[in-house]
């Protein structure tokens, strides 16, 4: 089962990408926000597709995907929606090639809603709705906001399916700053104190306004390497990016400490942020290189040696 984390679902690419090299194919898939994504497009059959998809994206690009807009949110998505409702062609969950099952959660009431049956791009659309960034989905009586408010990654939703072993992936392990977690700190490659920080441009060659560009660390090209504190007063999105990242280690570790996946697959993703949609090579092989490592636990768990 695939969890919550924007741009650094991108690594459940590679993940899968490793299980199938080593012959292990899951019998089902569920998902919540991108891993709701990449599980349905997985499901689909069209996991070649979003790589090369992805692979292309530029930072320039996501941004004219992601529509700015004012009412229910920040981002309407619209666009994104579109591109993938286009490849979906239209088919419910029940026509995807294996069991699947997205989460979203119910703005009213705060439940967790597991979405198992109508329209697949529906159902993905309602598990990214990030309350704030992008707008909610009306649904059977109910407005539905990002599967992350309160399942970020869905153990409970695979044992659900019936699943005798479940293979979760957290992509939210050590995403804040290093601070928060034992063991060894990365430092942060020294970069060159006289150098001007990266900037993006606008194809008409102006820079994005400072609320809307990409985070500076995001010139760093190791994923796993998360970045130094800033005196700098965050930008917009920066803040929100945070808070979210806050929230979803701490709703993680409390569901994960309730619901022990049997096979817990983390990725080392702190230095990548959840609009670095752009940076989709890095993270797609960090995806591969944590399930790589846990391959002698999956093998002995699933009696393949």
């Amino acid at each position: 089962m695939l969890g919550g984390g924007a741009a650094r679902g991108w690594a459940h690419i590679g993940a899968i990408r490793a299980l199938h090299d080593a012959g292990i194919k899951p019998d089902v898939v569920c998902g919540t926000s991108i891993g709701a994504l990449v599980g349905a497009v997985y499901a689909n059959g069209d996991l070649d597709w979003l790589e090369e998809w992805v692979s292309r994206l530029t930072w320039q690009t996501v941004v004219r995907l992601l529509d700015l807009r004012i009412s229910g949110g920040l981002l309407g998505g619209r666009k994104v929606v579109q591109l993938f409702a286009e490849k979906f062609d239209g088919r419910s969950i029940a026509q995807l090639h294996m069991p699947f099952a997205a989460v979203a959660t119910e703005l009213d009431t705060g439940r967790e809603i597991w979405l198992q049956d109508g329209s697949t791009i529906d159902s993905v659309r309602a598990s990214i709705a990030i309350p704030g960034i992008f707008a909610p989905v009306w649904h059977n009586g109910a407005w539905l906001v990002d599967g992350g408010l309160s399942n970020p990654v869905p153990v409970s939703v695979a044992r659900g399916m019936r699943a005798d072993c479940v293979i979760a992936i957290d992509l939210n392990n050590d995403i804040l700053n290093g601070r928060d977690f034992g063991g060894a700190v990365v430092e942060t490659p020294a970069l060159d104190p006289a150098a001007p920080p990266p900037v993006a441009l606008r194809r008409n060659g102006k820079p994005w306004p400072r609320w809307l560009a990409p985070a500076e660390t995001s010139a760093v090209s190791d994923v796993r390497v998360p970045p130094k504190p800033s005196a700098r007063v965050p930008s917009m999105l920066s803040s929100i990016a945070q808070s979210i990242d806050i929230m979803q280690v701490r709703i993680t570790r409390s569901r994960l400490a309730g619901e022990p996946a049997d096979i817990l697959i983390q990725p080392r993703l702190g230095g990548m942020g959840i609009f670095d949609f752009h940076r989709a090579a890095p993270a797609i092989e960090e995806g591969r290189a944590a399930v790589e490592y846990m391959l002698p636990a999956i093998r002995a768990r699933l009696g393949l040696d």
